[in-house]
């Protein structure tokens, strides 16, 4: 697991609404052969949704792919994507054993108020 190459994957607007999409997980696909309890989506849903060109999407889903966050399987003529979750509870674990030192103590991101 990369943390740069996933916060810069995620760092894009329209990538970390993609990326939150399959995470969600909505469960309603227009691919067939993906059930609804397989949270994935191909393409032609996430076009659908987010209403950007299907190149647009696809080069978005690499970016997120390249960077672990997704995994890419074949069915026929549909490409689905999921969220590889080790690597996202990786990332996540990583997030959490980060600390901010705020006067002599360090204190893990979890629990640094808002200000």
């Amino acid at each position: 697991m990369d943390p740069v190459m996933i916060f810069r994957a995620l760092g894009q607007p329209q990538r970390y609404a993609l990326f939150e999409d399959l995470l969600q997980a909505r469960g309603v696909s227009c691919c067939s052969g993906i059930a609804a309890e397989e949270s994935a989506c191909c393409v032609v849903d996430l076009t659908a949704r987010h209403g950007l060109a299907q190149s647009t999407i696809s080069h978005h889903l690499q970016v997120l792919a390249e960077a672990g966050l997704i995994s890419v399987e074949r069915r026929g003529t549909y490409r689905v994507y999921q969220v590889n979750t080790a690597i996202w509870e990786d990332f996540r674990q990583h997030l959490a054993g980060m600390v901010v030192c705020e006067g002599d103590g360090r204190i893990p991101m979890g629990q640094v108020a808002a200000e």
